[in-house]
């Protein structure tokens, strides 16, 4: 059993950064200089690309593939394509994510914000191989399609599956929620749990029972995903992909944790045999072996996570490929604690404003209100409203956790009156943070950025 972890240490500094972020919010969003796309129509809402196994390309033309690496931005227009040992994902700012597999060519056709912060609308177009999308449950009126070569998928907040052949054969499998298939006037509803053929032509078959498939990578992922979500916190999940693993190797993976609850890891791989392993940051080690190997740490101390991952036997020439999903619960209260180099925050709208204040405030700010989106696996959307220099002002910014940094994107902005010249903008931005809004560093590296009952939660690690 995992010892109890000490009292966490609690830090000021970790203020600094939410102090930057409040006056971003305060100063930047409401300024239609910076913000005149926004202003008069919607956003565009950028991807985050993790690849977990090499190799991964993306085109901005459609033909011209180049290399890509994690962190990668995919916006609207731009293809991502997948090798024959390939596996990659693009993260939406609302923490809906699609999974490629190997040999798997997409196109971001369109994403959109709406001016509140919202995912408004997403078109895919997949031209073969195999995707898993989890779409976080959208806003009234908002869209997510992808289009195969002869239909076209719809959802809302759901888990599915679309397999594209070399001939153009469409199959959809429908894990969770609701779908519409259609195809010229051919239109198709499905229930999860559910699975349908689309034809060549265009030809859509009766909804029937989710076919096995051997050849499939992610129902051993979905199972992974589903068992370490039961007693963790949304959000705090983070997915780990590895090559072939073959009897007698190993891979190891961390994952950062400031202590106080419980972490749970779950290995997901088509059979066999393989051995999940987990060492505690207090030397402890608890292992599982099985179909599907999980273990719960309770009462987990604070630190950097050790997972391993051992292929015992069975694996065959080609070996198989793991996936393993860890997450953990956290309280949804204000924090700010950094313990054996793991780092969690937790700010609420009081607490952004506090700080803000306790900063000295912003010259001619006065009357501010903020709010922090209620719940999000990913990322936060931060609302504000107040009279700067005199003048009302509103705002809204999306900050996600992107390759270990924030990246702020402003979606809406109105100010009465037109006196604030963007060189002051330039100049008060600078200022307060001397960096990228698109990539603010806050002196750690975070690894997830999540809302939880109106709390901005972030974890990380330094060092």
């Amino acid at each position: 059993m995992a010892s109890v972890a000490a009292t966490p240490k609690r830090r000021r500094g970790g203020r600094r950064i939410i102090v930057v972020l409040v006056i971003l919010v305060l100063i930047v969003v409401g300024i239609v200089v910076w913000l005149n796309v926004a202003a008069q129509a919607q956003v565009n809402a950028s991807g985050t690309l993790t690849v977990y196994q090499a190799a991964t390309s993306v085109s901005h033309n459609g033909t011209d593939f180049a290399s890509a690496l994690t962190g990668s931005v995919v916006q609207p227009g731009d293809s991502v394509k997948t090798d024959t040992k390939g596996r990659a994902a693009i993260t939406l700012p609302d923490g809906t994510l699609t999974r490629l597999a190997s040999d798997t060519t997409i196109k971001v056709d369109a994403a959109h914000f709406t001016k509140s912060g919202n995912l408004h609308d997403v078109t895919l177009t997949q031209q073969i191989g195999r995707t898993f999308t989890n779409v976080q449950h959208l806003v009234t009126g908002a869209t997510f399609n992808v289009k195969g070569k002869s239909a076209t998928a719809s959802v809302r907040g759901t888990k599915f599956e679309v397999y594209i052949k070399t001939d153009g054969t469409m199959i959809i499998k429908l894990f969770e929620g609701h779908m519409v298939v259609t195809s010229g006037n051919q239109v198709v509803a499905m229930s999860a749990p559910s699975q349908v053929t689309v034809d060549p032509s265009g030809h859509i078959g009766d909804p029937g029972p989710i076919v096995p498939d051997p050849n499939d990578p992610f129902g051993p992922a979905l199972d992974a995903q589903n068992a370490v979500a039961v007693g963790t916190t949304p959000g705090t999940e983070q997915d780990f992909v590895g090559a072939s693993l073959h009897n007698g190797e190993q891979q190891t993976y961390s994952y950062s944790y400031a202590g106080g609850s419980a972490v749970k890891a779950s290995l997901g791989y088509p059979g066999s045999a393989m051995k999940l392993t987990v060492k505690a940051p207090d030397g402890q080690s608890y292992v599982a072996t099985g179909k599907l190997p999980t273990v719960t740490v309770k009462n987990g101390p604070a630190g950097i996570y050790t997972i391993i991952v051992g292929g015992v036997s069975g694996l065959g020439t080609q070996g198989e490929e793991p996936f393993v999903a860890v997450a953990s619960a956290e309280s949804c209260v204000s924090a700010d604690i950094a313990q054996n180099h793991a780092v969690h925050r937790g700010y609420t709208a009081h607490d952004l404003i506090l700080a803000l204040n306790q900063s000295g405030g912003v010259p001619g700010l006065s009357n501010l209100t903020l709010t922090i989106s209620e719940n999000s696996v990913a990322g936060a959307i931060i609302t504000g409203k107040g009279t700067y220099n005199g003048f009302g002002w509103s705002g809204s910014v999306v900050l996600v956790a992107h390759n270990g940094v924030f990246e702020i994107m402003p979606t809406s902005g109105t100010v009465f009156g037109m006196n604030v010249p963007a060189a002051q903008v330039v100049q008060q931005i600078a200022a307060a943070i001397g960096q990228d809004p698109s990539n603010v560093n806050p002196g750690f590296r975070v690894d997830r950025l999540f809302t939880c009952n109106s709390v901005m939660m972030v974890d990380g690690r330094v060092g």
